[in-house]
């Protein structure tokens, strides 16, 4: 697809405003994440390449709060994103998740948040809410970006193929980290230190058999404890309308629809 100049500004412009990727002026990438997709991790590395992890974690142990308040407040940052990308000078990535396990994930930050839980399901957070009637509220709102918190909305961005020729799979993270670093002559980071996150709930997760959580509801309080693992949240109607709610997920990042 062939854009004129002012179109493709207006798409760019539109792919880093909501959440924009991560850059710095030496740094050889721009990296494009979505929020319950690695990005802690990916925050991590991209801070501890550019020498700042270390400062990011004594200003506030979420590096998202430097990433925020501090990082993407610096002049122009955006601009220099834009200027980058109209001009082709780095190459970019995009930090992507299996949408199964984004899924069940989404959910999961759904019902510990009450902020998020106010804003999908409104005086729920005491009573829960089970994975499927999850599913059908978000169905009903949309999963397009500004219909729905980043947190739960498709990974996909409209026109982000034009720019982004670079996928890494969480799921092979580690591996893509190193040959990342060696490819542009990196720092070899500590990455099983950096993949350790508050955030991460698999190792609260555990095997729980042939039983089925799809209609089982949870709450705050439930989730406390130890979770079933995310496969033991799909049925069949709930596998259906993963695949059709982030169908664009499954088709962009080659993720296939098969639950392993």
């Amino acid at each position: 697809m062939s854009l004129s100049k002012r179109n493709r500004e207006t798409l760019i412009t539109n792919l880093i405003t909501y959440i924009p990727p991560l850059y710095e002026d030496k740094f050889p990438l721009i990296f494009f994440w979505s929020p319950k997709s690695g990005c802690t991790s990916l925050i991590k590395w991209f801070f501890f390449q550019i020498g700042l992890l270390e400062k990011a974690i004594n200003y506030n142990p979420s590096v998202h709060i430097y990433r925020m308040q501090v990082h993407e407040a610096q002049k122009n940052y955006n601009l220099k994103i834009k200027e980058q990308l109209l001009n082709n000078n780095k190459d970019v990535y995009k930090l992507v998740r299996n949408p199964y396990n984004r899924a069940v994930s989404s959910f999961f930050i759904t019902i510990m948040s009450k902020t998020i839980m106010d804003l999908v399901s409104p005086g729920n957070f005491n009573n829960g809410l089970s994975f499927k009637q999850f599913l059908y509220i978000v169905k009903k709102k949309g999963v397009g970006r500004g219909l729905i918190n980043p947190h739960i909305a498709q990974q996909y961005n409209e026109g982000e193929e034009l720019f982004i020729r670079n996928y890494v799979h969480l799921e092979h993270f580690a591996a893509s980290v190193r040959d990342i670093e060696k490819k542009y002559n990196l720092l070899e980071s500590p990455i099983q230190n950096i993949i350790k996150s508050p955030h991460h709930m698999a190792p609260k997760m555990i095997g729980k058999g042939n039983k089925v959580f799809s209609d089982v509801k949870l709450s705050f309080k439930t989730s406390s404890g130890p979770l079933p693992e995310y496969k033991y949240f799909y049925d069949e109607e709930t596998r259906d309308l993963v695949r059709e709610l982030f169908k664009k997920d499954f088709e962009t990042y080659g993720y296939s629809q098969k639950i392993t």
